[in-house]
């Protein structure tokens, strides 16, 4: 026969994983609700683990793209090397050319040494023209050194004249004005 007492349900007795959180949904230092301190050692080892990749996969990526590059200068020809040079040379005087010609412009135009390097531009046309947009956001510059020169004032008052002499003084006194 059978049993009338229904049986309890066997508790699974593998804990679950975390949910798996994808990048950019928490940021790093912060943890889902509900997640106890091992959850957090675990997440915490993930993202290290996460981050040690990242940097051993741009390690490797940059030695393969370092190998590729040596086993292309292998493949060329003497003289294919020496044009590459060349044109490295020559992109590296034309670069020096430009920067020469920026800074002519900036002794040339009185340019403050600050603001050399906003300058923009590869002919000297370009030059002023980038020039005359900037030169008006320049605050004046002030020489420490000029003699100040005090602001006027707005109501200077009664200004004193010459010194009368005793007869002035007694022709005021008598006629309440100066002789003139």
């Amino acid at each position: 026969m059978s049993d009338p007492t229904p049986t309890p349900p066997v508790a699974d007795p593998a804990p679950s994983a975390p949910p798996v959180v994808p990048d950019g949904a928490t940021p790093p230092g912060t943890y889902p609700e509900g997640l106890g301190d091992p959850g957090k050692r675990a997440l915490d080892a993930e993202r290290a683990r996460a981050d040690q990749a990242e940097r051993d996969l741009k390690a490797l990526r940059d030695k393969a793209d370092a190998d590729a590059k040596a086993a292309e200068d292998a493949k060329l020809s003497e003289l294919e090397r020496a044009q590459q040079t060349a044109n490295e040379a020559r992109a590296a005087a034309d670069k020096q050319l430009e920067e020469n010609q920026r800074l002519r412009f900036a002794f040339e135009n009185g340019v403050p040494a600050a603001w050399v390097n906003r300058l923009q531009g590869s002919t000297p046309e370009e030059l002023a023209a980038d020039w005359a947009i900037l030169q008006p956001t320049l605050a004046v510059q002030v020489d420490p050194n000029a003699p100040r020169v005090p602001a006027p004032v707005p109501n200077p008052g009664p200004q004193p004249g010459p010194p009368q002499t005793e007869d002035d003084l007694l022709y005021e006194e008598i006629y309440g004005s100066t002789p003139k």
